[in-house]
């Protein structure tokens, strides 16, 4: 079966059409329950039943009271909630609590058209254990709700079965407060909270899938990019993405793929030029040989000039060589137990059998890898070390295990390099300015051929600088 192309921009669409769908079923579902809709707005719902039923209570209560102690018991419940409690008759006069400034808004919900009652005062009762309840027949006392008034506040009534000895007009209980919530009475903010972390949640589930699909393949690809950055073209983006991530990965390969045969070309010409040069080289160092055999003592300084370039001439085409075949090392080479203390004292030997070279090495630190990369990579790094350093003081090399890897540090005590140039210095052909002499200055390419050896081993190379002077140089090598 064909798999559908659905570009990027048009699956983000489809996946937030479900998450707003998703947001409206959740939200309509709730304000349904939490209002019944259909009805007045706030008091239709838990608001309209919690102001019933403070209703309620308040007549419950007052009932049993004598009416001097109304006020009291009014400004009781008034601070349970934060809200200010008044009653008012019929015609909206103010009959108990707490003085208010009613707008004008306000003042005709206040009038009650219900007109006297022809019953007597309800007769006072002993106190009941639980409030009185309407029937569940009955139908809803008058209420209402609005904002007015200036500086606004808020003001909800209620109309009750409740009327003053002195007056038979049924009284209305008044509820101003500052705030919209009023203290949980008018709105209960903890529901909205619990279904906005609800509506959270089921965002992060549904988008869960297609966002960890972008990150997770975004992050693979960042970690190919990092690996083809260093040099690694042999990597590849694996993706069975049909959008513009697919495509970006199939640019990615592809890229990889070119860019891998380019430099591969390069270095090819790089080493057939070198390989080339050799010839021609080892001949003008033949014929160099038999003209100052033959040379007159006035010739035998410009003769020595000549030799002395065509020699250098002959260890930068060699270096060059070594820096070209340094990469296809795994290719040519298979890895092998190496004796690592056995290596470096043979390194030694070699590089600098004169200078101050102190060893710390444990007895028995092998390693499996490639031994010619590896005494290859040694070898550069105590040469540079004995040519900028070796008069400043002793060279020290240690290694040790550390986790999973074999770590060789090389340091010395000579002028270093400036910090500005440390991550310059595993160029090709780089030479800070103090090595550009040509009488202690080499090609450039010895920490180059360096880095790539240690690569070919399957470890890291870096560079710090000493305190208060120097250069430390740390090898490190999977062990295995």
């Amino acid at each position: 079966m064909p798999r559908v192309h659905l570009p990027l921009y048009l699956k983000i669409l489809l996946w937030f059409g479900v998450n707003l769908a998703v947001l409206a079923a959740l939200f309509f579902g709730f304000l349904s329950m939490q209002f019944r809709m259909g009805l007045d707005w706030m008091l239709s719902g838990e608001a309209g039943e919690r102001v019933s039923a403070i209703g309620d209570t308040i007549t419950d209560e007052l009932s049993q009271l004598p009416e001097q102690a109304w006020p009291e018991l009014l400004h009781k419940h008034g601070g349970q909630y934060g809200v200010t409690f008044a009653l008012f008759n019929s015609s909206g006069t103010q009959m108990m609590g707490a003085p208010l400034q009613i707008p004008a808004e306000v003042l005709p919900k206040l009038i009650d058209k219900r007109g006297p009652s022809d019953r007597p005062p309800p007769p006072r009762r002993p106190p009941s254990s639980t409030p009185r309840k309407r029937p569940a027949d009955a139908p809803p006392k008058p209420r209402f709700i609005l904002r007015a008034g200036e500086p606004a506040r808020y003001w909800a009534g209620i109309h009750l079965d409740l009327t003053l000895p002195s007056d038979n007009h049924p009284l209305t209980l008044l509820m101003m407060s500052r705030t919209i919530h009023g203290g949980g009475l008018f709105f209960d903010l903890r529901p909205w909270l619990g279904l906005a972390a609800v509506a959270l949640l089921l965002s992060a589930l549904v988008w869960m899938p297609f966002v960890r699909g972008i990150t997770g393949f975004i992050g693979r690809l960042n970690r190919a990019a990092g690996r083809i950055a260093e040099g690694d073209f042999k990597e590849r983006v694996s993706s069975a993405r049909s959008d513009e991530l697919g495509e970006l990965s199939t640019s990615v390969n592809k890229m990889a793929a070119q860019l891998g045969e380019y430099v591969a070309q390069q270095r090819r010409i790089t080493a057939d030029v070198a390989h080339e040069l050799c010839s021609p080289i080892a001949r003008m160092q033949m014929a160099l040989g038999v003209v100052e055999q033959r040379g007159t003592p006035e010739q035998a300084a410009y003769l020595q000039k000549l030799d002395a370039e065509l020699q250098h001439m002959a260890r930068l085409v060699e270096e060059v060589l070594a820096f070209s075949k340094a990469e296809t090392l795994p290719e040519r080479e298979s890895t092998e137990e190496i004796d690592l203390q056995d290596l470096i004292q043979t390194v030694i030997a070699r590089e600098a059998p004169d200078a101050d070279v102190r060893l710390v090495i444990p007895e028995s630190l092998v390693l499996h890898s490639l031994r010619h990369a590896l005494d290859r990579a040694i070898g550069n790094v105590l040469r540079n070390a004995v040519r900028y350093a070796s008069d400043a003081g002793p060279i020290n090399i240690s290694a040790a295990r550390e986790g999973a890897h074999i770590v060789i540090r090389v340091s010395d005590q000579g002028p270093g390099v400036p910090p500005e140039t440390l991550h310059r210095l595993f160029e090709p052909f780089y030479r800070p300015e103090a090595a550009r002499r040509r009488s202690t200055g080499g090609s450039g390419l010895g920490l180059a051929i360096t880095q790539r050896c240690i690569h070919a081993c399957g470890g890291t190379v870096t560079a710090q600088l000493r305190e208060p002077t120097g250069l430390e140089i740390t090898i490190s090598i999977p062990a295995e």
